[in-house]
């Protein structure tokens, strides 16, 4: 149900007291990057000094194995959002209008969390996403004396994705891989590179280890991969599935040669 232009929830009471938030907010402030080399990869994060792409150098080492990664998960996070309370005691229900107040929209089916200052508490599913600055309503029955709210929500998984994959030499390819999720770290993974001959048939693949990927930010690591009797590139990020992911659809690209190349488009 609408109310002013803003969307209404009934809540869900909860019986345990809400868990103290941990405000966790990605205030970036500048669109610079700022780079720092990590296992042979560059590492860039929004919102630092200002940095260029370093020109091309020696590969690092590929490796054999999957590299252990961290499950960020793992770690309690929560995000906080805008709450305010209104009503008196002259009123039959409360009003918890709830803001997105952390910069980037919330996705579909995220569960936010309130907690008043006379001990109510609850939870609502979001039906759509919630735009930055965009608010929800959530209508509690009862007479109330006045009081105060917050609100928050646990961020999902981290969403890798593969922007670019390239050669810069005859030995070298260079992948690109960004971290989406606006407000949680992506940990260590593992990078797989294909050296393709169109239109599937792999001619080698190399693995290597891809540093911990800040929120919203990207690394850039080179690989070994011989240009020489391969049409194209293929790269995988999270190839060994060591993180845990929203979506794993934007894992893999293919590099330019794929496109240009009409013995790799079927007829």
């Amino acid at each position: 149900m609408t109310s002013g232009g803003m969307r209404q929830y009934s809540y869900e009471r909860t019986s345990s007291a809400f868990a103290q938030e941990n405000t966790f907010m990605n205030n970036a402030s500048s669109s610079a990057l700022a780079f720092a080399f990590l296992a042979g990869a560059l590492v860039l994060v929004p919102g630092a000094a200002g940095a260029e792409l370093p020109p091309a150098g020696a590969s690092p080492t590929p490796i054999s194995t999957a590299v252990s990664g961290t499950n960020i998960l793992a770690v309690q996070q929560t995000v906080a959002l805008g709450c305010s309370g209104s009503g008196s005691s002259d009123v039959a229900s409360r009003k918890h209008s709830i803001t997105n107040t952390a910069g980037h929209p919330i996705p579909k089916g995220t569960i936010v969390s309130w907690v008043a200052s006379n001990k109510g508490s609850g939870k609502l599913t979001l039906s759509s996403d919630l735009a930055p600055n965009g608010t929800v309503d959530v209508i509690e029955p009862g007479q109330t004396n006045g009081y105060t709210c917050t609100a928050s929500f646990v961020p999902g998984p981290v969403d890798l994705v593969l922007k670019s994959v390239k050669w810069i030499n005859d030995t070298t390819a260079q992948v690109t891989v960004g971290n989406a999720n606006p407000w949680r770290d992506a940990g260590a993974s593992t990078l797989r590179v294909q050296r393709m001959k169109c239109l599937t048939t792999q001619l080698g693949a190399t693995d290597m280890g891809t540093p911990a990927i800040p929120k919203g930010g990207y690394v850039v690591v080179n690989v070994p991969a011989a240009k020489a009797g391969a049409d194209y590139l293929q790269a995988s990020a999270n190839a060994t599935s060591t993180l845990q992911e929203s979506t794993t659809a934007n894992n893999v690209g293919k590099s330019p040669e794929f496109g240009s190349n009409k013995s790799c488009t079927p007829q």
